[in-house]
């Protein structure tokens, strides 16, 4: 498609109000507009015949628009009154006349009357022209051209697309048609500039993907700021994409807002209880277990990587596992050039992770609560888990070059286990000696596993494939073999190969020392290796590739790092003052970075 061709987003766009200077054909054809004063689309776009198609899609949106508070939606989101959850209950359990039970259609509830009624009587306030005019000189509007949107969007489903919780053929009849959520669509973007191809990236004005990434970024946030989105589902949707961002600078918006966020409107949305229903003629079931199950992971990676999170879902009832059925089947007809279909692996991926968030959510909670029962007996179920885990899959080489799924999968196991079993270690020190030490070699074993895979991963060269869990656990695991190599209680023989893992390490975090996460842990090793003198390489080789909002903090990393709370930095050591209760150098680590405020005593 030609790049200069506007897209139907483009013209759409800005469907709740006037824009204040020309629409995007009027733009291109360099021709006076009066949108700002008829709205869109503008009187020259309607008399021109090339762009008929558009002022179609425009006026069939705008009538949309103004209906859609009239239409019944599946799966809509309950009142969130208590006195309209009554009113809502009690028509549930009256009895229905033979006039209305006629009158129902097959597979619909009792509420399908209610609850849009409610919706119409409690619509959210649409945008004043003032807060258009702010979106609008933002660029909230400004959608790239449709060719680089388009590389996006394959991208995303292509490459980005880890958590499947967009139900991909409807999100693509509503993209092609112009008609798709902007809020969702930017997270999209903000999500695939990781891995979108550099034409895209330019094409669009940016610098880099990290600068494209902020930017998609920002737009969203503006968009879910002014209540843009009405659709319960499409902001669920948005907000859990956007958790997997981390940008290069600490922002109050970071992933755990959004994952905090996707809880809250997952039960606004009454996933849960839809699920649990198994309400066959729900056609939109697959696509709701599937977002339940992913946020149920998300739940048990957050505590996992900071173990002082709270588990927000550890009290829910579990619904049944995720199998192959729960996918849609793909649409594989020759015009779809958007996406390929989602391949065996990319399914069983997601149920391994599943399953693998049951079993250490188990341990988790265990451990938290001081259970009586032997957590070594409950890390059983995840040796057997690892041993069939490549059949399930349907691997035969499990590190070949290009797959990316086992080994991400089995690093996640690892880093798990590595948490754990150092939790449980410094749990058990003073109090079961043979625990202690059962966990200690348990967690050189994970961190071991942990490197094999680096390893692999460093001589194929596809670690800017994988995503972001597993790019963050390089830090964590540099962080882990830091801490080996400053443990006095090791061998020296231990120590010296931590040394030597170091190395090896850094040489895998070369690979993305661009990435925002990793750009912004680096001065903190840095700092720390420079001064123990555990790296062989100068640290200066990193120097040149932090990203712009940390340039020009390294040389002041050690000062700042402990001055806020009057810490001499000469008396630190990165193996003291740990809490038993924190992950080392975590993925929450990571986002809440702040040379000027962190110390290291405080982040265990």
């Amino acid at each position: 498609m030609d790049c200069d061709t506007p897209s139907p987003q483009q013209n759409g766009a800005g469907k709740r109000g006037k824009p204040s200077k020309a629409c995007v054909p009027c733009r291109a054809r360099k021709v006076k507009c009066d949108a700002a004063v008829t709205g869109l689309p503008c009187s020259s776009c309607r008399a021109n015949p090339e762009d008929g198609l558009y002022v179609q899609l425009l006026l069939k949106r705008r009538l949309e628009y103004q209906d859609s508070t009239n239409i019944p939606l599946d799966g809509q989101s309950r009142p969130d009154l208590h006195y309209f959850n009554i009113l809502h209950d009690a028509i549930n359990d009256s009895p229905s006349s033979p006039q209305q039970a006629n009158s129902n259609t097959p597979g619909s509830r009792p509420e399908d009357d209610l609850i849009p009624r409610i919706r119409f009587w409690n619509k959210p306030p649409e945008l004043d022209g003032v807060d258009n005019e702010f979106l609008t000189k933002k660029g909230v509007f400004d959608l790239p051209a449709r060719c680089y949107m388009d590389m996006f969007v394959k991208t995303y489903f292509n490459q980005a697309y880890c958590s499947p919780i967009i139900e991909r053929a409807e999100f693509l009849k509503s993209y092609k048609s112009g008609n798709c959520s902007l809020f969702l669509l930017y997270a999209i973007f903000a999500t695939s500039a990781q891995f979108a191809p550099e034409e895209a990236i330019s094409g669009c004005g940016f610098a880099n993907r990290w600068a494209a990434q902020e930017g998609f970024f920002l737009k969203a946030n503006l968009l879910h700021d002014f209540h843009y989105e009405s659709d319960t589902l499409r902001m669920l949707q948005g907000s859990m994409t956007l958790g997997v961002i981390i940008l290069d600078h600490p922002t109050d918006r970071d992933f755990q807002y959004w994952f905090h966020n996707s809880i809250r409107l997952a039960v606004k949305h009454d996933v849960h209880n839809t699920c649990a229903r198994e309400d066959k003629s729900f056609k939109q079931l697959k696509l709701y277990r599937r977002i339940w199950w992913v946020l149920y992971c998300s739940d048990v990676f957050h505590s996992f990587v900071n173990t002082q999170n709270l588990q927000l879902l550890e009290n829910v009832p579990l619904l049944r596992p995720l199998n192959e059925d729960d996918w849609e089947i793909d649409d594989v007809s020759e015009d779809n050039d958007l996406w390929s279909p989602v391949s065996y692996q990319q399914k069983t991926s997601l149920i391994a992770h599943c399953e693998l968030a049951q079993i250490f959510g188990k341990c988790l909670s265990t451990v938290k609560n001081d259970c009586k029962q032997d957590v070594r007996q409950l890390m059983r179920p995840l040796d057997t888990w690892r041993t069939s885990l490549a059949e399930k899959m349907g691997i035969t080489d499990p590190f070949h070059d290009g797959e990316i799924y086992y080994p991400e999968t089995l690093a996640v196991s690892y880093r798990f286990e590595a948490i754990m079993c150092r939790l449980l270690r410094r749990c058990w020190r003073s109090r079961n000696v043979s625990g202690s030490e059962w966990a200690k070699q348990r967690l050189r074993s994970a961190i071991f596993e942990l490197d094999t895979i680096a390893k692999r991963v460093l001589a194929n060269g596809t670690i800017r494939k994988f995503p972001i869990t597993f790019v963050t656990t390089m830090p964590a695991l540099l962080a882990l073999h830091i801490e080996t190599a400053l443990d006095p209680s090791e061998t020296d023989l231990v120590r010296s190969m931590a040394r030597l893992s170091i190395n090896q390490t850094m040489l895998v975090i070369d690979q993305v020392k661009d990435v925002p996460a990793i750009s912004r842990a680096l001065p903190a090793f840095e700092m720390v290796l420079s001064k123990k003198n555990l790296y062989s390489t100068p640290t200066s080789h990193f120097g040149s590739v932090r990203s712009p909002s940390n340039q020009g903090q390294q040389s002041e990393s050690s000062v700042l790092l402990h001055v806020h709370n009057g810490i001499d930095s000469s008396h630190i050591e990165l193996g003291e003052h740990l809490s038993p209760h924190g992950d080392f150098l975590g993925f929450d680590f990571l986002d809440r970075w702040e040379m000027e405020q962190l110390e290291f005593t405080g982040i265990y």
